[in-house]
């Protein structure tokens, strides 16, 4: 189902920690060196020749260091504000009888004039393996009368963020932001 949004929210948290390993810092600092100078050097050759050895370089040096990152990923709760409509007796029994969410794909437009087209996604977030934790109703009075108002939270496993940035006429997707929840070991935590 299609739903016109008033405005959505959504937070993520993202650590990094690291590690020493078995060899000393010394030895880190110098492959880590050794890592960066040669993405210098890569970066010389410019280009796309110049990004691939770039790229190669910093494999590389992330592959030699002797630390461990270890990411730690919050996904929050996304927030939803919506107008009752036709949609909310869904959203209300997805509630009632804990039906799980499979995906939720929220598109924000960029709206161009002329001749082209207005429906161009500037930023689309996708997320899935998801269930709604509320769903509130209250009564807002306005310029125009009372309007029906839903508050919904929807907690989710996996995300997907893509931006879209305008080159010429048109809106290009970006490299997205995408993060997959580890499975969860039989009878332990998610990730351990």
């Amino acid at each position: 189902m299609q739903i016109e949004l008033m405005s959505f929210s959504w937070t993520l948290k993202v650590e990094h920690k690291e590690k020493p390993g078995k060899k000393g810092l010394l030895a880190t600092a110098g492959a880590m060196a050794g890592g960066a100078a040669a993405g210098v050097g890569a970066g010389l050759l410019g280009g796309q020749a110049g990004l691939a050895v770039a790229a190669a370089a910093a494999a590389t040096a992330s592959a030699i260091k002797d630390f461990k990152d270890v990411p730690m990923v919050e996904l929050g709760v996304l927030t939803l504000q919506k107008r009752f409509d036709i949609s909310s007796a869904r959203i209300q029994s997805c509630v009632d009888n804990d039906i799980p969410i499979h995906s939720a794909l929220i598109s924000v437009l960029h709206i161009k004039q002329g001749a082209r087209s207005i429906h161009e996604p500037g930023f689309t977030l996708l997320a899935t393996d998801g269930y709604f934790v509320k769903a509130d109703i209250k009564m807002d009075k306005g310029d125009k009368g009372v309007e029906v108002i839903e508050d919904l939270e929807l907690h989710f496993k996996n995300i997907i963020i893509t931006y879209s940035k305008r080159l010429g006429v048109d809106n290009i997707p970006m490299p997205p932001f995408v993060y997959v929840a580890p499975k969860a070991k039989p009878g332990g935590v998610p990730g351990l």
